[in-house]
């Protein structure tokens, strides 16, 4: 992603123009610029950093973590596919939104349903009830 990229974002993210995010936004930002990290490597990648930050400050803080940040991009697809073909009996390329729904609040780092319910909003569910996981995970890691 290009410096002018991660600045239009960072932008995005800074509503006041004082320059600065809050440490609690770090993980969405760069969820933004194209990381997916877990909250655990947030919290890793943040660990010394001050409760506001430049965006000069997240970049050595990116610098400093891109190996664990760059193994969340690709890798992550794979696993997130064989975690749900765990569940496609048929092999199919589908599962049910029950299933959706337990792997979400129940297995790894869970959500509330209240998050889940915000994530299936829009999820196109066939005729027989299930949802294409593939496209699934793609959508939710373009958000």
């Amino acid at each position: 992603m290009s410096e002018k990229t991660q600045k239009d974002i960072f932008t995005l993210f800074d509503k006041q123009a004082r320059g600065k995010i809050s440490k609690q936004q770090l993980g969405d930002y760069l969820r933004a610029i194209g990381f997916n990290p877990t909250n655990a490597l947030v919290e890793e990648v943040g660990t010394d950093a001050p409760d506001a930050l430049t965006l000069d400050e997240i970049t050595t803080l990116v610098s400093k973590h891109r190996e664990a940040l760059d193994k969340t991009t690709k890798a992550q697809v794979e696993d997130f596919i064989k975690a749900f073909q765990v569940f496609d009996k048929e092999n199919e390329g589908k599962v049910s939104v029950g299933d959706i729904r337990y792997m979400l609040t129940g297995l790894g780092e869970r959500l509330s349903d209240a998050e889940v319910d915000e994530l299936l909003k829009g999820v196109e569910v066939d005729a027989d009830g299930g949802v294409d996981y593939r496209k699934f995970i793609e959508d939710i890691l373009r958000q």
